[in-house]
């Protein structure tokens, strides 16, 4: 699984504003845990995944 996963990571950061993207879906999980706020956090984990997910079957 590890194996997949950093396959995976390369591939997308090798995508034209990946890690961009990746780095503020990063930042604002960040932000809601510092702020306490599980649901913002929940909200901004959820949203990341998708993005990935999404950039993964282009």
């Amino acid at each position: 699984l590890n194996a997949q996963l950093v396959r995976h990571r390369f591939q997308l950061a090798l995508r034209p504003g990946r890690p961009q993207q990746s780095l503020n879906e990063h930042l604002a999980m960040i932000e809601a845990i510092a702020a306490r706020d599980p649901q913002a956090a929940e909200a901004a984990v959820r949203a990341h995944l998708s993005s990935v997910i999404d950039a993964l079957r282009d």
